[in-house]
Order: C-alpha cells, then sequence, then structure tokens
C-alpha cells in the first residue's frame, strides 16, 4: 500500500472516531458538571440517531459507567444499597430510553425532521417512567415531581441539540451522516 493510502486509512479512522470522542469528552465533562442530572436520554437519542444497535447500545452503556464511576470515586457518591440500586436502575433505563429512541427512529423511516424530536420523547419519557417505577421500591420517589421532571426535560434538550449541532459539525468536516444506517 502506498503511502497516500495509508493517509487515507489514518483519515477514515480520525473521521470516524471524532464523533465517539466527541461524546466521550462530553460525557466526561457532563458527568463532573451535572453528575445527578446527567442527560441520559439525550445520549440514548443521539446514540439511536447515529449508530448502528449494538455501538449505541455499547455508547450508552459506557457513559451509565463514566457517569457512575465519577459519581462514587470523584464526587463521593454513597456507597450503600440505595445508590447502588439507583445506579442500576438508571443503567436499565438509559438501555430502555435507547430502545424507545431507536424503535420511533425505525418506524419513522428516516424523516429526522420529525423522527428525532419524537424520538427523543420517547426516549425521555421511557427513562422517567422506569426510574420512577423503580423509585417506588426503592426510593426517592419524591424527585418525580413535575417542577424536578420538567427541569431535567429541558436540561435533556439543551443538551441533545448541543450535540445535534456538534454532530452536524463535524459532519461538515468528516463526511459522515447524521442517522446510522441500521
Amino acid at each position: 500500500m502506498n503511502e497516500k493510502g495509508n493517509d487515507m486509512d489514518n483519515s477514515s479512522i480520525m473521521n470516524k472516531a471524532a464523533w465517539p470522542t466527541s461524546l466521550a469528552v462530553a460525557t466526561i465533562l457532563g458527568c463532573m458538571a451535572l453528575a445527578c442530572i446527567f442527560p441520559f436520554a439525550a445520549f440514548a437519542t443521539l446514540a439511536a440517531l447515529t449508530m448502528k444497535p449494538r455501538n449505541g447500545l455499547a455508547l450508552v452503556a459506557s457513559v451509565w459507567a463514566v457517569n457512575q464511576a465519577i459519581g462514587f470515586f470523584l464526587l463521593s457518591f454513597p456507597w450503600d444499597a440505595q445508590a447502588v440500586g439507583h445506579g442500576i436502575a438508571i443503567l436499565g433505563a438509559t438501555l430502555l430510553a435507547f430502545g424507545a429512541a431507536k424503535l420511533v427512529l425505525t418506524k419513522m423511516k428516516g424523516n429526522l425532521a420529525f423522527g428525532t424530536p419524537l424520538a427523543w420523547v420517547g426516549a425521555f419519557a421511557t427513562y422517567q417512567v422506569a426510574l420512577r417505577a423503580y423509585a417506588s421500591v426503592g426510593g426517592g420517589a419524591e424527585n418525580f415531581s413535575a417542577e424536578i421532571v420538567s427541569a431535567v426535560a429541558l436540561n435533556d434538550v439543551l443538551w441533545l441539540t448541543g450535540l445535534m449541532a456538534l454532530r452536524f459539525v463535524l459532519g461538515q468536516f468528516t463526511g459522515e451522516k447524521m442517522a446510522a444506517t441500521a
């Protein structure tokens, strides 16, 4: 293979790594700043929109793992059954949110203008219902007032919008399309 071919291969690898790397940086910074109100539904929606199912599930599980590691090791989350239980519930809710977003996007058949916001609504609703269901037995149901949930929703929408804008800009440089294939 010639030197030009190698440059093209390296460029292709860099282009493909730009989006996941951007999400990794956003995850770390977001966890440090927002720990308890991290926008899991927004990340689940973006993963459903921009990645194949296997990669999307890996991404949301990785985002969750980073969030938990930062929370427990850097931000001093308590090491008790309730905190660990809530962490596991967040993982389950995030995976369900990814599934809901992927289902909506599949049903919308490529109509991103309507599909993306509907996918987020599906992801956010699924995420909140799953966490509320857990909270009814694991504690924390008081955190699901309309005021708190609407603040979390606003945070999620702002993150979704910002990260979609970042994806658009990256796409201009890398040539990657917004939506995943399959």
